[in-house]
C-alpha cells in the first residue's frame, strides 16, 4: 500500500511539473518597450533588439521588437552596399532599415540579389 501511495505521489508531482514552463513560440519573441519620445531614435540604433516599429506618441513611444536574438548597428556606404548586393555577396543577410525622410522601418532579407520583406517573427529564422 505504501508503494502505491508513493507511486501516486510521484506521478502527481511529475504531472504537475511537466509542461509548466512557458512555451517559446515565435509570438513570445515579439515584445513592446515604452520609452520617452526623445529617446526613440537613440534606442533604435543603440539597443541590440531587432526593432520593427514604434507608436509615434508625443510624450512616450511604444517600440515594438523581436527579443529572440540580437542585432548590431552599422552604417555602410550605399555605393559599396549596392555593388555587393548586385554581385550577390549579401545573399542571406537580414537587415533592418529606416527610410531617411519617413519614420518607416522595414525588416528585409537579401535573396540572391533582391531584397525581400521579412515578418517580424521570422527575422531570426
Amino acid at each position: 500500500m505504501k508503494k502505491m501511495i508513493i507511486a501516486l505521489l510521484i506521478m502527481l508531482g511529475l504531472s504537475l511539473s511537466l509542461g509548466q514552463g512557458p512555451a517559446l513560440a515565435a509570438n513570445d519573441c515579439l515584445k513592446t518597450l515604452n520609452t520617452g519620445s526623445a529617446t526613440t531614435i537613440p534606442v533604435f540604433y543603440e539597443d541590440q533588439a531587432a526593432f520593427y516599429g514604434w507608436s509615434g506618441g508625443v510624450v512616450t513611444n511604444d517600440m515594438y521588437y523581436n527579443a529572440c536574438g540580437q542585432t548590431v548597428t552599422i552604417k555602410v556606404n550605399y555605393a559599396d552596399w549596392d555593388k555587393l548586393r548586385k554581385d550577390g555577396k549579401l545573399d542571406g543577410i537580414r537587415y533592418i532599415y529606416k527610410t531617411p525622410k519617413e519614420s518607416k522601418i522595414g525588416l528585409r532579407k537579401i535573396v540572391g540579389t533582391q531584397p525581400t520583406d521579412v515578418k517580424p517573427e521570422d527575422f531570426y529564422n
